[in-house]
């Protein structure tokens, strides 16, 4: 069964029948030989010594960079005006010789960056979190050796492929009216992470309980509220699941600690994006890049932007790919503070840069709050929306607004509104900034 087909059926059919032919469905994933070849690369390479890692690494560079001369037009084209010599390559230094390649070039040359020996793709379209949408061309097998790298990183928060089930708040606008679906594909209860409130708390925890779920998995923004939720309605979630498991959106420390405290338990993510050409795991505070999912060109001066060259995708290979993205390299755990365009900025009256790390300020009032958001339409004004866990009145609204405002100065004016439909994206995440300033 092709991957494309198999996500197909997964959408369409309806619940009664997914549940029926439930194991049929993840064994189409689980049981693929190509899925297996890379678990089994993987845990070996949990064993190997890093020098032969990092060799492995170049063979795999190697390949990457010889397929995309050999099979695309960009690239055969590219490599011969710079010089780079792709068969007597030797050293990654001479990786230096090839322009960068950005969002603007994928789009200009999207014809020309796909691979004439590849038959079998999908389309693939990010979410547009730096203004823009981007299209690339994923290959079918890339589906399988992309899922085998999220659960060899889940296997160290103790998830088993083979049996562990998760309870995920995920997904888009697709959910309609309904609280959650099933997706036997990755073993697990799709939840609404747009309907969480005080009227359905009690729902979800039901239907995660009736589900039987090892693990909670989401956009923090969704487990959050899930938690903020539950806390207030009494509800113990502690020791309950093995481990948490978040997904896609940037994680603020605020977040994190209180899902920990709330839930007992550790929480684990990993850095990686819609076009398949990084992926990074959670080390302590920061994270370490996969030398066997992608070469990252990293520099160790705080700030320095993410250059990858990724290994699993054949239709359409992105070599010296800058991302919107930035790291820092922390020194005690071998490891890199990633930041970038998921977390946001306001702009000030006079062009001043306000990050979104500066703004979430602890202040009691805000333990009544589910979630919080600002929106930016003009330069010098934003207005930060808060949707209340229970009716929060007017003086609470302008202690709120007082706070902000003292704590960000002049350079921006605050309005608090008490607003309980936040702004998602299609997919379900939960912007910090929603930035409209042109």
């Amino acid at each position: 069964m092709k991957s494309t087909l198999l996500k197909k059926l997964n959408t369409a059919l309806p619940d009664s029948i997914k549940i029926l032919f439930g194991s049929y469905i993840r064994g189409k994933l689980i049981n693929n030989p190509i899925f297996i070849s890379q678990y089994t690369e993987l845990l070996k390479m949990d064993a190997t010594p890093l020098d032969i890692i990092k060799e492995e690494q170049f063979n795999k560079l190697k390949e990457t960079l010889t397929r995309g001369y050999e099979h695309t037009r960009y690239y055969k084209k590219l490599f011969d005006q710079c010089g780079f010599d792709v068969y007597n390559f030797k050293d990654t230094e001479e990786m230096k010789k090839i322009p960068l390649l950005t969002r603007t070039d994928i789009d200009a040359n999207f014809d020309e960056l796909q691979a004439d020996d590849i038959s079998d793709y999908y389309l693939s379209m990010s979410g547009g979190s730096s203004g823009t949408s981007l299209k690339v061309l994923l290959d079918k097998e890339l589906v399988y050796r992309e899922r085998a790298f999220i659960y060899h990183f889940w296997s160290k928060a103790g998830y088993d492929y083979k049996t562990s089930k998760i309870a995920s708040f995920r997904g888009g606008i697709d959910f309609g009216s309904k609280l959650n679906k099933y997706n036997p594909i990755y073993n697990e209860i799709q939840l609404n992470p747009c309907a969480i409130n005080a009227g359905s708390i009690r729902r979800y925890v039901y239907l995660i309980n009736k589900f039987n779920a090892d693990f909670i998995h989401g956009h923090p923004s969704a487990v959050y509220s899930f938690c903020k939720y539950a806390k207030e309605a009494g509800i113990n979630l502690k020791n309950r699941f093995k481990a948490t498991l978040f997904i896609s959106e940037n994680i603020y420390d605020y977040q994190r600690d209180f899902i920990e405290k709330t839930l007992g338990i550790k929480s684990y993510a990993y850095y990686g994006h819609t076009e398949r050409s990084v992926f990074a795991e959670q080390v302590s505070e920061g994270y370490r890049f996969n030398h066997y999912y992608c070469f990252t060109e990293l520099c160790r001066q705080p700030g320095s932007s993410v250059v990858t060259t990724g290994f699993l995708n054949q239709k359409m290979p992105l070599i010296r790919y800058e991302l919107d993205d930035s790291t820092s390299y922390l020194s005690e755990h071998d490891s890199y503070l990633i930041t970038g365009h998921r977390d946001g900025i306001l702009y000030g009256k006079n062009g001043e840069i306000i990050s979104a790390a500066t703004l979430y300020i602890h202040n009691n009032i805000l333990d009544k709050v589910a979630n919080q958001q600002f929106v930016q339409e003009e330069h010098g004004k934003a207005k930060m929306l808060i949707c209340p866990i229970n009716e929060l009145g007017e003086s609470d609204r302008k202690i709120i607004e007082r706070y902000y405002q003292d704590k960000l100065g002049e350079a921006i004016d605050i309005e608090v509104e008490i607003n309980k439909d936040l702004i998602f994206t299609k997919r379900g995440k939960l912007p910090l900034i929603v930035q409209r300033c042109v």
